[in-house]
């Protein structure tokens, strides 16, 4: 590769940048248009460039840059991290099933609950 610009970005790197475009735009830098046509264009993003030019005109790029693709085997893109990812994943998928299981098996719908519910465990565990 001639440069970093022509590097892949994954959903990480793509979360990120939305993360800190909302950031901008509670800064009030960005209008609400501004804002969401931003949003769309990081989250289409394929290459480190098109996700860049995203926050070209934006104060803090230099930082920001590095938050937005950590080091190899660093930060968000560990192992450990991509772990802890899955298994959110995995309960966040489950947690429906099981609530409609529950649905039919007891015929209550306090099971359904149990699906806000497993997110706000998997949110504080995930801190």
């Amino acid at each position: 590769m001639d440069s970093d610009g022509e590097l892949r970005v994954g959903s990480v790197e793509r979360q990120r940048a939305l993360d800190l475009l909302a950031d901008h735009f509670e800064a009030g830098r960005l209008d609400s248009h501004e804002y969401e046509d931003r949003r769309g264009r990081a989250g289409d993003a394929v290459t480190r460039g098109e996700l860049d030019a995203v926050f070209t005109d934006l104060p803090g790029l230099e930082q920001r840059e590095t938050d937005v693709a950590p080091a190899p085997g660093t930060g968000a893109g560990s192992p450990a991290t991509t772990d802890r990812g899955k298994r959110k994943a995995l309960v966040m998928g489950l947690a429906p099933f099981v609530a409609l299981a529950g649905f039919f098996l007891t015929g209550t719908w306090l099971w359904f609950l149990l699906i806000p519910a497993a997110g706000v465990v998997m949110r504080y565990l995930d801190d």
